[in-house]
């Protein structure tokens, strides 16, 4: 009996402190801003979780990992997408896909910089493409709290915005909320965003 007291004094314990941290959503054009003052270097390519037949590649710099998704073989891949991990930033995905008489723009906050914090351990430009992707794998299996943004939901077909978590949770959400979907809404400026990236880590 003493055990299992103990057991549930342990768990409620964890829902306390993880309820306790502070989620912050992040400006998206603060990353944008932030990835033009980095210098970054190339570190290989390989395949990441959740990225199981196209290999991603890596570059960093003092304060980013950026994962270049469909990045190899190089083709015209019908899809696009960048995996940005940060101390600041938390991990943030943009993606955009070519379907049907629809370009599907995607930004979406994978994990929050408070809970991301304990699994970067090394400095960023010290991280590997096995060493990130176990990272996500392990993140993946936490199911922590998370945002996205998007301009078109395959089941509404409609844009939508929300999060895992009420969004009252979450420092800053309604000016994410209102720019994400600004940014997603809008051809040539997702079109920049992701652009932005790119030239970054040339």
């Amino acid at each position: 009996m003493k055990k299992l007291i103990l057991l549930a004094t342990l768990v409620l314990s964890t829902v306390a402190v993880s309820h306790a941290q502070i989620l912050e959503a992040r400006n998206v054009t603060d990353l944008q801003k932030s990835l033009k003052n980095e210098k970054f270097t190339y570190k290989g390519k390989g395949m990441i979780f959740g990225f199981e037949t196209i290999e991603s590649c890596l570059y960093t710099s003092q304060n980013f990992a950026i994962f270049k998704n469909y990045c190899f073989p190089a083709e015209p891949y019908p899809a696009r997408g960048y995996t940005i991990i940060s101390r600041q930033f938390g991990i943030v995905d943009l993606y955009s896909e070519d379907l049907t008489g629809v370009v599907k723009r995607d930004i979406r906050i994978s994990e929050f910089p408070a809970l991301l914090a304990p699994y970067l351990s090394a400095p960023l430009p010290e991280s590997s493409v096995s060493g990130l992707s176990d990272i996500l794998r392990k993140l993946y299996e936490v199911y922590n709290p998370a945002c996205w943004s998007t301009n078109f939901d395959q089941y509404t077909q409609r844009p939508d915005v929300g999060c895992t978590v009420p969004s009252d949770r979450i420092e800053n959400y309604s000016n994410w909320e209102s720019e994400s979907q600004w940014i997603v809404g809008d051809e040539n400026i997702y079109a920049d965003l992701m652009d932005s990236v790119e030239k970054a880590i040339k």
